[in-house]
């Protein structure tokens, strides 16, 4: 292994694609193309003389050396995040960038209007929304803050909860002509679902699903709740959904059981409760997402 030539640069795509085992998704990671981490970790294996990875059809797999590499790379990456929160926590001005993860509904229905507003009191912070329902590691600096719906937060990350959604079963005035209106989770034996699949099964509402509604009434299965809520609205089914989902072309047909619920968190990484661009953005979407018209008008938050 030839280590006198290596750019340290690579070994963030190098820990990438071990993470995500595809090059495509590595590059999205990173905010790059497909094209550049093809390169850098083709120079990487080129300047270690060592095969990194076995490239297969269903992706990249890490070699047995490679295994070995990565476990170092591991420990490297994880200094120079502890290094980068330092620096970042004792920053006091109001300019920079700020990495936010969210949940697809919240991002696409409630960030927009928070960030416009936002921008204006702060104009020299610059927002960077991560729109996905992956866990972002906050440890390892993919985003700064996470809004998260959790009922338990990671204890290595500092939080508040926001509120406590409720759900409900929602319908297009459509279906309910034709097929009746449901009273009750007992109901739903009679009607058409639409409910997850491998995606979001793990929650306790689609287990309940799972295991008490025959799987011939379930005629869609989706990967997000968002996908449900629009093909409830078409007159598709009945869709089991987080009040944030509520719009005037769904009826709420009745609320499910309490202990399905959804606490939604705001959360960032210990080191950086000092930081003070964090602070006021943290201060800031507390208090929107408490205040917002529209969880007062849906009668959203507990």
């Amino acid at each position: 292994m030839r280590t006198n030539k290596i750019d340290w640069s690579d070994l963030k795509f190098f820990l990438a694609i071990a993470q995500e085992e595809s090059l495509s998704r590595a590059a999205s990671n990173l905010g790059v193309t497909h094209s550049t981490v093809f390169r850098r970790i083709n120079s990487l294996e080129a300047d270690m003389d060592v095969k990194l990875f076995s490239r297969n059809s269903d992706g990249y797999r890490l070699t047995e050396i490679g295994n070995e590499v990565l476990s170092h790379v591991k420990q490297v990456a994880g200094h120079i995040n502890d290094l980068q929160r330092l620096l970042d926590n004792r920053n006091n001005e109001l300019h920079g960038e700020i990495h936010i993860t969210a949940p697809h509904n919240l991002a696409y229905k409630y960030l927009p209007r928070y960030i416009l507003e936002f921008r204006k009191e702060y104009p020299e912070i610059n927002i960077n929304l991560m729109v996905s329902n992956k866990d972002y590691n906050l440890s390892r600096l993919e985003a700064d803050i996470a809004v998260r719906a959790t009922s338990s937060p990671p204890m290595d990350l500092v939080g508040r909860k926001l509120f406590t959604l409720h759900w409900g079963a929602y319908a297009s005035e459509s279906y309910l002509k034709e097929h009746g209106m449901p009273a009750s989770m007992a109901d739903l034996q009679q009607h058409l679902l639409i409910s997850s699949n491998k995606a979001l099964i793990k929650l306790p509402v689609f287990q309940w699903v799972e295991e008490n509604l025959p799987k011939a009434g379930i005629i869609v299965r989706c990967n997000d709740l968002m996908s449900m809520s629009a093909f409830a609205e078409s007159g598709v089914g009945i869709a089991l959904l987080p009040d944030d989902q509520a719009k005037p072309e769904l009826i709420r047909l009745f609320e499910l059981p309490g202990e399905i619920v959804s606490d939604i968190w705001l959360l960032i990484h210990p080191d950086m409760r000092q930081c003070r661009r964090l602070i006021v953005f943290r201060d800031y979407l507390t208090n929107a997402f408490r205040n917002d018209a529209l969880f007062q008008q849906y009668g959203i938050v507990d």
